[in-house]
């Protein structure tokens, strides 16, 4: 969710044949040791993590400094592959969280929209503006295995009176070389539901800007190599039930979307708030339900048809670390966000 910039959005300038020598015949299993061998894992975490401007930070006591470091310490527990991370909108915090996790994930993008030009981009498309009343869009990408290439979009559609207009949220796509295999994976954000807003505009908004994520990553990748996409689409998979939002969202994206929401062992909700306090919290300043129960965050792949894609969907879990000594019934008080993180490990093709 995004429900806060204050600023107003101004400007629009603008991913073998095996020899066998000798008389004696190799044994049977090493002939076929390429065609049997299991196919390379992946594994990403996805996670909105609620880190407002320093301005909203300080009037909201939003507390930045504090829930960072705990950003950090579950991050480096569970230890995925790739993370994609959303409202990373803290200048401080979006500097410290990659340099504090370095040793583990070398490679790190920029953040989507800080800067429209340059910047450390492959290459930089959508509207993105240079206004200072502006905001970054809050999305990056951290990795433990090399990105060859790092490419972000900026939404060209945006719900006009949201918050969400006053930011250069979009979409970054990476190239990375897993142990040999090539594999992309897009992070987003989506456009978020406002009160005094129709839920029919902005579920419209965040249709229309899977469709610039499909067109957009098609254009670069092609059909050379599956492509993963996860983070917080704001699509509401039990609240959005009687329009169809998941369906659609899937249907738009051209591809699967793995949701916690598909496992009945679960028994979480990416966005939980009768279970995390820091959730509760957000709840009060930004007016939204203390009670709300929803999972809005998702991992999966896209798909045009002929582009490989991974072997099945796997489960997507959520990670769930509150405080020491915790038990069924209390509130989750070490939650560092109002979301939680969703997890899951992928077998390329």
């Amino acid at each position: 969710m995004l429900h806060r910039q204050a600023a107003r959005r101004s400007a629009y300038p603008l991913i073998a044949a095996l020899a066998l020598t000798g008389a004696v015949a190799a044994p049977v299993h090493a002939a076929t040791a390429a065609s049997t061998a299991a196919p390379a894992q992946l594994s990403v975490f996805a996670w909105n993590i609620d880190l407002a401007t320093t301005i909203v930070d300080s009037t909201e006591s939003e507390n930045a400094a504090g829930r960072t470091p705990v950003i950090e310490s579950v991050i480096r527990k569970h230890d995925a592959d790739v993370v994609i991370l959303d409202e990373a909108f803290n200048d401080t915090s979006d500097k410290q969280i990659p340099a504090a996790l370095h040793d583990l994930y070398p490679y790190a993008t920029p953040v989507v929209g800080l800067t429209c030009s340059g910047g450390g981009w492959t290459g930089i498309s959508g509207d993105c503006s240079n206004s200072p009343f502006v905001i970054n869009g809050g999305t990056m990408i951290l990795s433990k295995y090399p990105i060859q290439a790092q490419y972000a979009h900026v939404f060209k559609n945006s719900t006009f009176g949201t918050w969400d207009y006053e930011a250069n949220k979009g979409a970054d796509l990476v190239k990375l070389n897993v142990d040999g295999t090539t594999a992309w994976v897009v992070g987003t954000h989506l456009q978020a539901d406002q009160s005094g807003t129709s839920t029919n505009t902005t579920e419209k908004t965040r249709l229309a800007q899977l469709g610039e994520i499909k067109s957009w990553v098609n254009g670069i990748v092609g059909t050379s190599a599956p492509v993963l996409i996860g983070g917080d689409l704001n699509v509401e998979y039990y609240g959005g039930a009687s329009r169809g939002d998941y369906a659609n969202a899937q249907n738009a994206a051209g591809g699967v979307l793995g949701s916690p929401a598909l496992d009945p062992n679960q028994g979480l909700s990416t966005m939980d708030c009768p279970i995390s306090s820091w959730c509760q919290y957000m709840a009060g300043v930004e007016s939204f339900p203390t009670d709300l129960q929803d999972d809005m965050d998702y991992l999966g792949y896209l798909n045009d048809g002929t582009r490989p894609v991974p072997t099945s969907l796997p489960t997507v879990g959520i990670a769930f670390d509150p405080q020491a000594g915790w038990t069924s019934g209390q509130l989750d008080t070490n939650a560092p966000s109002d979301h939680y993180p969703v997890t899951a490990t992928f077998a390329l093709p």
